[in-house]
């Protein structure tokens, strides 16, 4: 393995003076990640939607892989801080290869039900056990003014690779559904651990934290960002926890209900299958737009409670045409599908940027992981429990609608008590 790069040769350094650079390799290592974390995401829906478990089983694909990488983050974090942010990343990368593997053996013994369970388990626990990583080292290694930038447009590769997955289902194709998937699922972690190994190093910051490098962390944050002004960190670390956990579950179950659970559930195949890839792209697109102009205009603050407060407006629109129509196919309630994913990726974007900005570098992958662990764990089970019962339309609008609203009352509350990050160097988490 590749010894840690030291603080004159990391590609994410730059002069004292502050002329800051992007780190490429570590952004193209990064993204491919995300994009294996998009396909993981799919993988046990689109078994489900794809009929490839029997219906009874079905839930397990809306919750077991969630779950399962919600502990799977725990890990990676503590990973991420005890052995830097690269070597945590190259760990879970090719834990994905293991499962993958495993899902190949399955696909020849189709009666060894378990090899398929622990495949859901295992790729589920490292696809999304990477965000950890990911996030800690787009946060310390991407300069302050362009580090919300990279912060959306990174994470967006997960939502090609969700509409990726779906395209073979939705045009009939199951069989290269899977083919697609495994492909993607071995090839982008391969390409990305090929990449961490030869050309990406280590956070700089995280080094000077862990006593890796003979840099100070003064030094190390100034060389990121330059002479951006630090972060004032001016509330408790408990508030900042609660915060994130809450608007985190709103929106992932935002995401994966809305993705997959409720098309599943209530609507026809064919809405079922072509809302993941029409959504994925929305995302991107709207990702990608958002990202590169408008994230870093728009106060950390703002963002949160706008974007939350349009997901429960969205929401409680489609909650309403479905209740007084009972339509259940069709182009207009398509298109109000598709709208939902404007506010998805909104808050997707204030989720983004929020997580690692509001920690320290000593125990940024550790407490990132402790919130996405409580939120995968949660939504898992939320949505598990609607896909199972499948309780009528209204009942589960009425409880998907009241997280938002918590989302909502959340994000305001950050909004009066909490500290702004845009564009601030985060040394002020570490340095007194």
């Amino acid at each position: 393995m590749k010894a840690e790069s030291t603080p004159q040769t990391a590609p994410a350094a730059a002069s004292s003076t502050g002329s800051a650079r992007l780190p490429w390799a570590i952004i193209a290592a990064l993204s491919l990640g995300m994009l294996v974390y998009g396909v993981a995401e799919s993988y046990g829906p689109v078994s489900a939607v794809g009929g490839v478990l029997p219906q009874n089983l079905a839930f397990l694909a809306y919750s077991l892989p969630y779950i399962a990488g919600g502990f799977g983050a725990l890990l990676s974090g503590w990973m991420a801080d005890a052995l830097g942010r690269r070597n945590s990343f190259i760990v879970t990368a090719a834990l994905i290869v293991i499962g993958i593997v495993l899902y190949i053996i399955y696909a020849f013994w189709a009666s060894l039900v378990g090899l398929l369970v622990a495949s859901f388990v295992l790729v589920g626990m490292a696809a999304i056990g990477l965000e950890s990583p990911v996030l800690a080292m787009l946060a310390e290694a991407i300069p302050a003014k362009w580090r919300g930038n990279l912060l959306v447009i990174v994470q967006n590769f997960g939502n090609l690779g969700v509409a990726i997955t779906f395209i073979p289902l939705f045009i009939g194709l199951t069989g290269l559904t899977n083919t697609v998937a495994i492909a993607l699922l071995f090839i982008a972690p391969l390409a990305a651990l090929i990449i961490a190994l030869i050309a990406a190093g280590e956070s700089l910051p995280w080094s000077a934290v862990s006593g890796k490098s003979k840099m100070d962390v003064k030094s190390a944050w100034q060389s990121i960002d330059g002479e951006a002004k630090p972060v004032e960190p001016s509330t408790s670390l408990w508030l900042r926890l609660l915060v994130l956990m809450i608007l985190g579950i709103a929106q992932d179950v935002a995401f994966v209900y809305i993705t997959y659970g409720v098309t599943y559930s209530y609507f026809s195949q064919d809405i079922a299958s072509l809302v993941p890839i029409v959504g994925g792209l929305t995302m991107v697109i709207v990702g990608i737009i958002f990202g590169m102009f408008f994230v870093e205009k728009i106060r950390r603050k703002t963002l949160a409670v706008l974007s939350f407060g349009l997901q429960a407006a969205f929401w409680a629109i489609l909650w309403a045409f479905v209740a007084s129509t009972g339509s259940t196919a069709g182009l207009l309630l398509l298109a109000l599908m598709t709208i939902q994913f404007l506010p998805v990726e909104l808050t997707w974007a204030s989720r983004a940027v929020l997580e690692p900005e509001l920690f320290p570098t000593r125990t940024r992958g550790r407490l990132i992981s402790v919130v996405r662990t409580v939120v995968w764990i949660v939504t898992g089970i939320i949505t598990g429990v609607l896909t199972f019962y499948v309780p009528p339309f209204n009942v589960a609008a009425a409880s998907v609608f009241a997280i938002f609203l918590i989302s909502v009352i959340t994000a305001g509350i950050w909004w009066s008590k909490g500290f702004e990050t845009s564009g601030k160097s985060l040394s002020g988490h570490d340095v007194l």
